[in-house]
């Protein structure tokens, strides 16, 4: 079992960025991270950040640098691939220090730097939506009047998308974790428990299991909290016979992984029952659809006419799948109105959230697509749970 990505393979990716600069006529390429959006700079070089933020810039040519606040550089020349390390007042923490006394770098002596004095002309920006406007105005600051900032996020979207070998072996990893985690969860859980109860008992399993954190804020709804796609945990207490939605997931050398999966202390009705029942065939559905070369946006209206042939429509949100690796959730999405071939080594969960009138629930799963399907990173469970 590796235990991260190496180096080797983390600076393959700046040369497949700087070939795609070449090709793109970009003369410098810088993505963008903080504690919570970390993936693209721990993608380039393993390091992430506490407080502060972080960048890399990568030259057409040349060695990529890794851009950090005043106070992490210690912590960054422990983990970092990327040697070149520049301490830059942008990269602070938002309580803003002046930190007096510490040198540190700028854009304008960095643009220079890796141009060799030509100047950057066009530079193209990864992470438009979480770049801060310090660092933006900093960067404006620094070019010609002429010069053009280009969006350019695909570049290392489109990287991260095709997972490697070491990429998928680390995701189940994740995802084996994560269903000791469920195992041990489901023989503890019990009524009059809080929401946050449960929490804390899966977080002490995440941990004891072998996994370096949580790979987001863990979910254990009960009653009608479940209609909430997307909510934090309460202090109701578990009650039996009313539905609770766990979704878990543990992080692993920076790859994630979730399992989402609907119970019931006791017994379930029968309307439940068959919505819970019907939710995990349109999530079994789903990959009998997915192989190399199928059409994204084809899969999701499929999805979706399976849900209304069946009588559900007015019970769907969205689906049937999201990417992953990272982040719990990546680009891409397979929605009605995507329109991308589906490639081997992408790796998603596959999403099958269900939306009742008092209570709602999801299936969710991660996979590998393959040449003729799938490869399921997870699959304990999947079946009427009451406990």
């Amino acid at each position: 079992m590796i235990l991260e990505i190496k180096t080797e393979e983390r600076q393959k990716r700046i040369r497949e960025i700087q070939h795609e600069l070449a090709n793109r006529n970009l003369d410098a390429y810088l993505v963008h991270s903080t504690q919570s959006e970390f993936a693209s700079v721990f993608y380039l070089s393993n390091h992430t950040c506490v407080w502060e933020t972080l960048g890399v810039l990568i030259p057409r040519e040349g060695d990529a640098i890794l851009l950090i606040g005043p106070e992490a550089e210690p912590y960054a020349q422990s983990r970092s691939s990327i040697k070149r390390i520049v301490k830059m007042i942008e990269y602070r923490e938002s309580a803003e220090p002046d930190y007096p006394g510490i040198p540190v770098g700028n854009f304008k002596d960095l643009f220079n730097e890796i141009s060799v004095g030509k100047g950057i002309k066009r530079l193209g920006l990864g992470d438009y939506a979480i770049t801060p406007l310090p660092v933006y105005n900093s960067i404006k600051d620094a070019l010609p009047e002429d010069a053009e900032i280009v969006k350019a996020d695909d570049i290392i979207s489109n990287l991260r998308i095709i997972k490697s070998e070491n990429e998928i072996t680390l995701l189940k990893k994740a995802h084996e974790i994560t269903e000791k985690v469920l195992d041990e969860i489901l023989g503890k859980i019990k009524p009059g428990l809080t929401e946050k109860e449960v929490v804390g008992m899966v977080l002490e399993s995440i941990y004891r299991n072998g996994a370096e954190c949580e790979a987001f804020p863990q979910y254990v709804f009960s009653g009608s909290n479940t209609r909430n796609a997307i909510s934090k945990t309460t202090y109701k207490k578990l009650e039996r016979n009313e539905i609770i939605q766990i979704n878990i997931g543990a992080q692993y050398s920076g790859y994630t992984s979730a399992v989402g999966r609907p119970l019931v202390i006791g017994k379930m009705t029968a309307d439940m029952k068959r919505n819970v029942q019907f939710g995990l065939e349109a999530h079994r559905k789903t990959y009998e659809w997915i192989r190399e070369g199928a059409n994204a946006g084809g899969i999701a209206k499929k999805y979706l006419d399976f849900f209304n042939k069946n009588g559900f429509g007015k019970n769907y949100l969205y689906g049937p799948c999201h990417g992953t690796g990272i982040f719990e959730v990546e680009k891409p999405w397979m929605e009605t109105n995507s329109d991308y071939q589906l490639k081997e080594n992408m790796t998603f969960m596959a999403d099958t959230f269900f939306s009742a009138s008092d209570y709602g629930f999801r299936w969710e799963d991660g996979f590998r697509v393959t040449k003729n399907g799938v490869e399921e990173f997870s699959n304990k469970w999947q079946t009427i749970i009451e406990l």
